[in-house]
Order: structure tokens, then sequence, then C-alpha cells
């Protein structure tokens, strides 16, 4: 019928030729529509690869879509993106179920972030938008393997005498324990089989090998320092983040799943521990005894830039994230550290002014450059959590000593996620009273 009406207008029928005219209009204008609904699912899928936190996602969505005109409402699940378009003339909806993993890459997510700014303030045609989402969706990780690899090495080296006051012979044994993690965290996620068992399969031979080799080092520098990168600091932070702002599906299951994977490595330590008792049931140590002979304290100017400059490789941010990174974790830790001078470290106020200092310093930042605040932000937070999180109470739980305070360690997680979230969100307050009116979305 389209057909034959454009036939008849060539023939220069006036009727057929105006209703030709009126179908191939509507046939633009859905094609229009449908072009900008496939660009708001795109958008979805970016900032959910680049690692956004799930609110942040959902309110660039809503911005991006009021400004393409779009009639969407948008949920943010943990592997999912439910989408629902609707249709004000006809009175009807489509929803549409976009099944994505989650990952975290700082240097893409601020790219992602500028484009979805664009996109809100009509800086971008929806051409010029889709070939961007595009390019950065399919684009390879900010760093490739081998540098990866050594992200591993020099955050695990670091941050053994950092946090746990390692000697210097456990910061290059945990090197070396970091690098192995990293290898198998790569092996892990290129056979999916494997990635079913990487923790246990991790933490296990380095409890093992650390068990072995406690007279020359200290257990708890080596075993905890290797797995840093491990440790769900970012999921656990967004996960109370996310029941903060009332997205409570998405921050209960990160909850969960950030508790239930300290289970994992608190077992798969314990459970290196038992096969060692096990073997040699006439040594007896103290796995979890506090380290001594660590080096000065005037060494965290060192170590703490080159632990951070670690985990921004990890986490994939650019050259250009590295100093704000650096200048925020220094800040956040030394809040920290002369706060737990008085509070006391397990305090539940001292990781609560650390993240208030972070989000102060990353709130500013972000106000005079004009830059996302969540890439300061993340090289504190990361920073925080190894000297804040332990998994001592999940090894207590499987390692066979008898402890009567082995299930402590779930409130310590559940008191220090609420600490870091009061900081970041107090920091907000304080800088943005009224609430940010130009960003997209917030760093946190």
């Amino acid at each position: 019928m389209y057909f034959e009406d454009l036939h008849k207008a060539e023939l220069g029928i006036a009727y057929d030729a105006d209703v030709a005219a009126q179908r191939l209009l509507i046939a633009n204008e859905i094609a229009d529509i449908l072009l900008r609904q496939e660009l708001i699912m795109k958008l979805g899928k970016c900032l959910v690869r680049t690692g956004a936190p799930s609110h942040r996602i959902e309110a660039a969505l809503n911005q991006v879509g009021k400004k393409l005109e779009i009639d969407g409402h948008y949920a943010v699940l943990p592997g999912l993106i439910v989408v629902t378009f609707g249709d004000i003339e006809t009175h009807t909806s489509e929803t549409h179920l976009i099944r994505i993993s989650r990952s975290l890459d700082i240097g893409k997510l601020e790219r992602a972030n500028l484009i979805a700014y664009g996109m809100a303030k009509g800086e971008f045609d929806l051409d010029e938008a889709s070939e961007l989402l595009d390019a950065l969706i399919n684009s390879p990780p900010t760093w490739g393997p081998f540098v990866l690899m050594l992200g591993y090495i020099i955050s695990s080296a670091f941050v053994a005498p950092l946090f746990f006051n390692g000697s210097w012979t456990d910061c290059w044994v945990s090197a070396l324990f970091g690098l192995a993690v990293g290898l198998l965290t790569y092996v892990s996620e290129k056979i999916p089989m494997f990635g079913n068992v990487f923790e246990m399969v991790v933490t296990i031979p380095i409890a093992v090998s650390a068990m072995a080799l406690q007279p020359y080092v200290c257990f708890p520098a080596i075993v905890l320092s290797s797995i840093v990168i491990a440790l769900p600091g970012y999921s656990l932070t967004c996960s109370v983040m996310e029941l903060a702002a009332k997205n409570l599906i998405s921050g209960v299951v990160h909850l969960i799943y950030a508790m239930v994977y300290v289970l994992f490595l608190g077992f798969g330590i314990g459970y290196g521990c038992s096969i060692w008792r096990l073997v040699h049931p006439e040594v007896q140590v103290d796995v979890l005894s506090n380290c001594q002979g660590g080096p000065s304290p005037w060494w965290i100017f060192l170590t703490l830039p080159l632990a951070t400059i670690g985990f921004a490789i990890v986490y994939g941010a650019s050259l250009n994230q590295w100093l704000p990174m650096m200048a925020d974790s220094a800040v956040g830790y030394a809040v920290y550290y002369f706060v737990s001078q008085y509070a006391g470290p397990t305090s539940v106020i001292t990781p609560s002014a650390g993240a208030f200092a972070l989000g102060l310093f990353g709130n500013i930042y972000a106000r005079v450059t004009k830059r996302l605040a969540f890439v300061p932000l993340m090289g504190g937070i990361i920073v925080l959590v190894p000297g804040s999180i332990s998994v001592k109470g999940a090894i207590h739980l499987f390692d066979g000593s008898n402890t009567d305070n082995t299930g402590s360690f779930v409130f310590q997680v559940l008191a220090i996620a609420l600490s870091l979230t009061l900081g970041l969100f107090l920091a907000n307050l304080v800088v943005y009273p009224m609430g940010r009116k130009k960003s997209v979305f917030l760093g946190y």
C-alpha cells in the first residue's frame, strides 16, 4: 500500500500524493522515536559497563529522556536494566529487559559521563551521540593485561606496610601473591567455570603458603594485602548509597552480595589455615596477631601514593585521573589517621570522618574543575576500605579457632558501610545544600 501511494504520487495524483506524504512523515517520526529510544538504552548499557552507581544511572536516563522528549521509566537492577517506553496518544507501553553485567573502568566512566552530559544539554545530534556511545562500548579497557598485573603488584605490595604494619619482607612477598591473584583474576574472566570457585581457589593456597612462611612474615599482612583488590569495598559502599537513595532492590542485592563475598574470602583463608593445622598439629600459630616491626610512619608519604596508583590502574583510571585520586586519598587517609588516634580505629566515627573529608574534597574538585567527583572519590574510598573492613571475623568462622565473637564481622561490615555513606552524604550536603542542578548524575 505504501509503495502504491508513492507510485501514484509520482504520476501526479494530488490526493494520493498528500496521503503518501503524510504516511512518509509518520514513518519518519516513528523511525526518529525508535532511534531516540535506542540511544537511551545504549546510554544505560554504557553507564552500567563503566561502573556508575545504579541510582545515578536512573537519574541520567531520566534527564536524557526528558531532553529527547521520550516518555520512559527506568530501573537498574543487578545484571538487568528495565526500560519502559510509553505512548501518550495510543495509551500503550513497551518494556525492554536488557541483561548486562556490571564492571568498573573509571577512565571510560568519565567519558560516558561527558557524553551523557552533552546529550542532556543537546550538544550532540542523535547520530553523533550514537557513534560516541558505540565507540566507547566497543573500546578496549583503559589498561591492558600487563599494566593491569603491575597494578595488582603495586597495590598488594604497599598496602601491607600501609594498613597492616607489615615489614619490607612482607611487602615483596605480598607483591608476589598479588601478582598471582591478578593472573588468576585474568584467567577467571576468560574461563567462566573457573570464576565460580575463584575466591576459594585464590585464598586457600595463599593461606597455606603464608602459614608456611609464618616464621619469616606476618600472616595477616601477607594474606589481607594480597586479596585487597578482591575486598568488596566499591560494591559495599555503592550498596549503602543506593539504600540511602531509596533504591531498595539494587541496594539490598549488592549489600548481601558484598557480605557473602567476604564470607567466601574468609572461608578460603580459614580453610587454608585448617589444612596447615591438620598437617602440623604441633605448631600453634595465632593467624590474626598484630604485625610487629613495620616501617616508620614517615614511609606513608611514599606507600600511600604508590598504593593509590596501584588501585587506579586496576580500576581503569587514566593517567590524568591519578593526581586527583592521590590527592583525595591523602586527604581522607590523613583525617582517618589522626581521628583514629583519638577515637580508635574500630570506632564508627573514624571511617565516617575520613569519608566526609573524601566527599568534601571530591565535591570541591568537581565544582572547580567541572569534572566528575566520582574519580577522586574512588581513589579515597578504595584506600579507606582496607583500613576499615577486614575478613578477620569471617576467618575465625572457618579456621577451627575457638572465639566467641565470630559473627561480629557482619555488624562491622554494616557499621563501616553506614559510616562511609554518612560521611559522603554529609559532604554532599555541605557543598551542595540545595542539591546539584548542573550535573546529569552525581558522583555518589
